[in-house]
């Protein structure tokens, strides 16, 4: 795929990128979730462990044709999940900064 691509009523567009995050964990909706920055085609994803046996989630930040960011998954199909877990994320990502 390259970038931007377009994915049904949006143009799918990967923010750049800055210093990758170390792995760290997050609490959602009662379970302990591991997550993992990588670099995919020179920007950045999340990869986000719920544990053993579960399908894990792969997130990143887009900019929909409207031009405001939005979490989204990738694959797309799991959006709720990428828009709960990626505020939690940037949260995470905005306290290290203070």
């Amino acid at each position: 795929m390259t970038w931007p691509s377009y994915v049904g009523n949006f143009f799918l567009v990967i923010l750049g990128m800055r210093e990758m995050e170390k792995p760290f964990e997050l609490e959602f909706e009662g379970k302990v979730l591991q997550v993992s920055e990588h670099e995919l085609a020179g920007k950045r994803v999340f990869h986000v462990s719920y544990g053993p046996g579960a399908k894990p989630l792969v997130i990143a930040v887009a900019i929909g044709a409207n031009g405001k960011k939005f979490w989204t998954s990738i694959p797309q199909g799991r959006q709720k999940e990428a828009t709960d877990i990626g505020k939690l994320i940037a949260d995470h990502i905005r306290a290290k900064r203070k």
